[in-house]
């Protein structure tokens, strides 16, 4: 897989290394490249054009995010998973979500409810063949981010913002993987969605944290049911 350089002869090393996190950021997520993938750092940043010090910095970062593995004397790798991360990232999810939601009933404006139905807009937009697993998993994300938008709360959204490309990712592949999914949970992907607008424009948060809950305890039931499926090999090949 070859990673597209940006070009930027003239950035700063900070610009650079947040180009390289974009760019690497995007291939995991998208599965161009996949978990257990070890990631060369030298030939990562010759082909890029770059010094060693933004590929390690958004490799650093990207540990950070959950995306990627750094090991002593091994390098860099795409994170895998186990049924361990995924109960752990599901019982953060419904954690952090059912308080932004409580916030949001509290604090939301009405600049942030249109911000969630411009989402939901463009979800409406889409044609079938359009609703593909990368695409409605992106406007998913997107959504629930408008949540904690919404919530006003500065540390509660730098939280989610940690946890968030974890739970891309494994939208991402799970989905692809699910024709159950693809069948029936994406084209009406829209109305739970539209529900918990609903549920923050009219304040009901009791209601809506109990919905909220079991809307992410359907993915996670979404996610487990197809995990014994799901390979990740400790390592698939290098990048470069």
């Amino acid at each position: 897989m070859v990673l597209k350089s940006s070009g930027l002869t003239l950035a700063s090393r900070r610009v650079l290394s947040d180009v390289v996190t974009d760019d690497l950021r995007d291939a995991i997520l998208s599965h161009d490249l996949e978990p257990g993938m070890r990631i060369a750092e030298d030939g990562l940043a010759v082909q890029l054009g770059v010094s060693r010090g933004p590929v390690r910095e958004a490799l650093m970062r990207l540990e950070r995010e959950g995306l990627v593995t750094i090991e002593r004397h091994k390098g860099a790798r795409v994170a895998s998973w186990t049924a361990t991360d995924i109960e752990e990232i599901y019982s953060m999810r419904k954690v952090l979500e059912s308080l932004a939601f409580e916030w949001a009933c509290n604090n939301a404006t009405p600049e942030d409810i249109a911000g969630m139905e411009d989402v939901l807009s463009r979800y409406s937009r889409l044609t079938e063949k359009q609703k593909t697993p990368r695409e409605v998993s992106k406007l998913d994300l997107e959504f629930h981010s408008t949540v904690f938008v919404a919530a006003h709360h500065e540390r509660l959204n730098k939280t989610w913002e940690i946890l968030r490309s974890q739970i891309h990712a494994l939208l991402v592949y799970t989905w692809s993987k699910d024709d159950e999914t693809n069948k029936k949970y994406l084209p009406q992907w829209g109305g739970a969605h539209k529900e918990i607008v609903e549920l923050i424009r009219s304040k009901q948060v009791k209601k809506g944290k109990a919905f909220v809950i079991e809307h992410i305890d359907q993915g996670q039931q979404r996610t487990t049911r197809h995990f014994a499926e799901m390979h990740f090999p400790e390592v698939v090949k290098s990048v470069v």
